[in-house]
């Protein structure tokens, strides 16, 4: 018999209730960094190579969206509401909360797909939302959202450690330039229009010192290349949480990407130290 706990209703619930706190957190952290889409006035659009994105430009809601304040406030509302009105639906009829998710599920792909087409972030940092609404989805089967809820834990191990193969299979790792070019590029306008401030300085004393640049790197891809481990064992995802948060603190503090709404999606990792119990 396993001494592990198990996967219980509390357990879902407290996992859904942590993801819809973050999302809130998160918003609000948005809302004073000036980050909503009614804030970034978009003026101009980008196009990506990206299929999906492509679809959206199909669309024409993006045109639609450019300089109109209004457009972006009602995308907005949808995008920070949606949450809420889930968790309402899940807390007071749940069998209706698949509907529910899954409208939501294409009000955040319209709303990531926006706000990444104009000069903001990359998909990758919104990938939380493109996928949770899946799991919300099964909120009122428990042993279905077990198995969706470890998709998406694997999905999320798979987005990370990825990250470190394409740096090897693309010879950065093997480049002591690479970091230094990457800081010189990543921070260009802030380099030009700031010359005297502080962080100007930490950045130039780091793309002078490629030996510190490039240890930094190399950090950065053996921490990535550490969450292969999940795919063998689920007994260090706890580990593998706080490294995940260490990185993306110091992502934000030296490359200024705010990759923060990734952290829904690893919040999976404190939660997949619950079996499922098998049924008599």
């Amino acid at each position: 018999m396993s001494n592990l706990p198990f996967f219980s209703i509390n357990v879902q619930s407290r996992l859904i209730n942590q993801v819809i706190i973050l999302f809130y957190c998160l918003a609000a952290y948005k809302l004073l960094a000036g980050m909503w889409l009614f804030q970034l006035e978009p003026f101009e659009f980008l196009v990506k190579k990206d299929v999906t994105g492509w679809w959206f430009l199909q669309t024409g809601l993006h045109t639609w969206l450019l300089d109109n304040r209004i457009g972006c406030v009602l995308m907005d509302s949808l995008f920070y509401s949606f949450p809420l009105i889930v968790w309402l639906v899940y807390k007071g009829r749940k069998k209706q909360v698949w509907v529910v998710s899954l409208a939501w599920l294409v009000v955040n792909w319209l709303y990531v797909q926006a706000y990444v087409q104009f000069p903001t972030n990359s998909i990758e940092g919104h990938i939380a939302w493109l996928f949770l609404p899946l799991l919300f989805a099964f909120a009122n089967h428990s042993e279905r959202f077990y198995y969706v809820m470890h998709a998406l834990r694997y999905y999320f191990l798979f987005f990370f450690a990825t990250a470190a193969i394409w740096k090897i299979r693309q010879g950065g790792l093997f480049n002591t330039e690479q970091m230094s070019a990457v800081l010189l590029a990543q921070h260009k306008a802030f380099l030009v229009a700031w010359p005297q401030h502080w962080f100007t300085a930490f950045i130039y004393f780091l793309v002078q010192h490629q030996w510190l640049s490039y240890g930094l790197y190399l950090v950065a891809t053996l921490l990535e290349l550490v969450f292969l481990a999940g795919f063998f064992t689920e007994k260090y995802d706890r580990i593998l949480f706080g490294l995940f948060v260490l990185f993306l603190i110091f992502d934000f503090i030296i490359m200024r990407i705010p990759y923060f709404e990734v952290l829904p999606l690893a919040v999976i990792l404190l939660f997949s130290k619950y079996q499922l119990q098998e049924q008599h």
